[in-house]
């Protein structure tokens, strides 16, 4: 089973609960990585997408558009990919997001999508203050900065940062009722469960594990340490079946098997507004405490369904070729995947 990920800590509690299982894992870390597009031999029985669009902010910005290159080879070759490309890019791109709130009708904060300071006052025009401004290409609340006048727009316009591909929303800003969101999580087309997080500070980045929390004194996001208090509060919520509906929907339309849709209950309206898609999870922090279970479980169970039905196909692939007289050596090349940093734990599977 092979684990793609960048980060040193964030696959750390799918990888002890593998361990426990007794069942063998490489860790891919994919921020120093190469491959040889004629190598058609699988070496997976499955792949765990773990990319993050806020590898950027960890000096790994190499990993934003490789790992697309990477997915797609082991998808060519036969691998199943949990979280596959379709899934990926969309968790990588706000527009691509805000493009697929529109499309399946569902509620969110107003936005105009853009590429150069020039248009903001223009998109400004249509919108109503307060308003954000989120690169495109983000990941734990990175870059967002909020406005709340015209002035200030034109004041800061020159300086906004747009991100590594130069695109940006700029989004009327709700207030979020009693200052709370809530993400829904979603695991093979169902509600997985729902959590209510409640902001203490006025910070973006509202990821529910503590893995993801940044002391205020780190300079640029350059670590995520594990050891962090939030600066929030986090329960178990029974989300309302609008809310799971629109969750699901959006998790099936960008082909994503594992993640967490967000929202929020306006403060002035009583009305839902989505604002977020992820295909990296990192789930609750203290999950059996504040959910009663571990969801690391239950996923863990997905891989091993996911791959145990990869080898079926695989196996019958085999078959079909043998008859078929096709079953002779293959043109290919050596795998550069050991070039990068790899951790292995038993056989590849």
């Amino acid at each position: 089973m092979g684990i793609v990920d960048e980060h040193p800590e964030w696959s750390s509690r799918l990888i002890a609960e593998l361990t426990s299982r007794r069942l063998p894992w490489e860790k891919i870390d994919h921020s120093n990585h190469g491959y040889d597009p004629r190598d058609r031999q699988p070496r997976y029985s499955v792949i765990v997408n773990r990319s993050s669009p806020s590898s950027h902010r960890r000096g790994h910005g190499n990993v934003l558009f490789y790992t697309e290159a990477l997915l797609r080879h082991y998808e060519s070759i036969g691998i199943p990919v949990i979280n596959p490309v379709a899934a990926y890019r969309f968790e990588k791109s706000k527009a691509l997001q805000i493009d697929l709130f529109e499309r399946l009708g569902l509620r969110y904060p107003r936005a105009v999508v853009l590429n150069h300071c020039d248009q903001l006052l223009k998109a400004a025009d249509a919108l109503r203050f307060p308003v954000v401004v989120k690169p495109n290409v983000g990941g734990s609340g990175a870059g967002i900065v909020r406005l709340d006048s015209r002035a200030e727009l034109e004041a800061r316009a020159s300086s906004l940062d747009f991100g590594p591909d130069g695109t940006a929303l700029l989004q009327e800003y709700v207030e979020a009722r009693e200052g709370a969101i809530v993400r829904v999580e979603v695991l093979d087309g169902a509600c997985l469960y729902a959590i209510r997080i409640v902001r203490t500070t006025d910070d973006f980045n509202l990821c529910p594990a503590d893995i993801c929390q940044v002391p205020a004194a780190a300079p640029a996001l350059a670590a995520c340490p594990v050891d962090v208090t939030p600066g929030m509060s986090v329960s178990r919520y029974d989300a309302p079946p609008e809310a799971i509906e629109g969750a699901l929907a959006l998790a099936r339309v960008a082909s994503i098997d594992v993640g967490g849709v967000e929202y929020l209950v306006g403060r002035d309206d009583g009305r839902i507004y989505f604002y977020d898609v992820n295909a990296t999870s990192n789930f609750v922090a203290n999950a059996p405490e504040v959910l009663g279970f571990d969801p690391f479980g239950p996923f863990v169970d997905s891989i091993v369904a996911v791959a145990t039905r990869g080898r079926r196909r695989a196996a019958a692939r085999r078959v079909r070729t043998a008859r078929a007289g096709r079953g002779g050596p293959r043109r290919g090349g050596a795998a550069l995947a050991a070039a990068g940093p790899a951790q292995r734990r038993g056989p590849s599977a």
